[in-house]
């Protein structure tokens, strides 16, 4: 089986586009038998409402599992691996991860499947492999973001990674669960976006083996602004990777 996880927050405009393009993946590359799990996290926008009525649309299978108040993406991410892992039935089953905001392309899921069916146990929708390209971000929005997978890459390398904090991903269940085993819910420590990070981290830690996809940004259909505040989210990651880099699991 294969699930796709949409951790989302006040995505009412761009998250029923995002399920109409992955029904249309679902159709045409899995026989429509993609299964989506909407993390709701304690939106106020009918964010719920409207993604129910765009799956049925689309006879999407579509499970919802809801915060009644905003706990952040830690938290979400949390809540639909969860979910995902609770209904997979198979070790070799594939989860994928997306945001909920439009900007992540569903017709990289057939790639991205396929190279967990080659071998990989988690795959990462790259923003710095030869092919990726990100549009609608500002220039230097982009340097500052291609200089900071270098520092990663310096900091805590990981082999087969070089986009760290992409929450676009596909994971083995049976390697996600060896994870889960190992930290339970300290898998998910960060609350924020640098939860990301975290993760795979803690992935490579249980032996995963990493991989990576190049992968199209459409940051130009992002309906707002980021919810992302970016200069605390670099220095709560660079605490992070400190502490990971000496061995401080929390």
């Amino acid at each position: 089986m294969i699930f796709v996880v949409l951790p989302a927050y006040n995505e009412a405009v761009a998250l029923p586009r995002l399920l109409t393009r992955i029904a249309a993946v679902s159709d045409a590359h899995f026989g429509g038998g993609l299964r989506v799990i909407l993390a709701n996290d304690g939106s106020t926008d009918g964010t719920p409402e409207l993604a129910r009525a765009a799956a049925d649309a689309h006879r999407l299978c579509l499970d919802i599992l809801t915060h009644e108040v905003n706990r952040g993406l830690g938290e979400a991410i949390k809540t639909g691996l969860k979910g995902a892992l609770a209904r997979a039935t198979s070790d070799d089953d594939v989860i994928i991860t997306m945001d909920s905001d439009d900007t992540h392309l569903p017709g990289l899921i057939p790639r991205m499947v396929a190279m967990i069916e080659e071998g990989n146990d988690l795959v990462i929708a790259s923003r710095y492999q030869h092919g990726s390209r990100m549009l609608g971000i500002p220039r230097h929005r982009q340097l500052l973001s291609t200089g900071l997978s270098w520092l990663f890459r310096i900091v805590y390398p990981i082999p087969g990674a070089r986009d760290y904090s992409c929450g676009y991903r596909a994971y083995r269940a049976g390697a996600l669960r060896r994870a889960f085993d190992r930290f339970g819910d300290l898998l998910f420590v960060e609350r924020g976006f640098a939860c990301m990070v975290d993760i795979l981290i803690k992935m490579h830690l249980v032996g995963a083996t990493v991989n990576e996809a190049p992968m199209i940004l459409r940051y130009d259909r992002k309906p707002g602004a980021t919810k992302m505040p970016v200069k605390r989210t670099i220095v709560q990651t660079f605490r992070l990777l400190a502490r990971r880099r000496f061995g401080i699991l929390d």
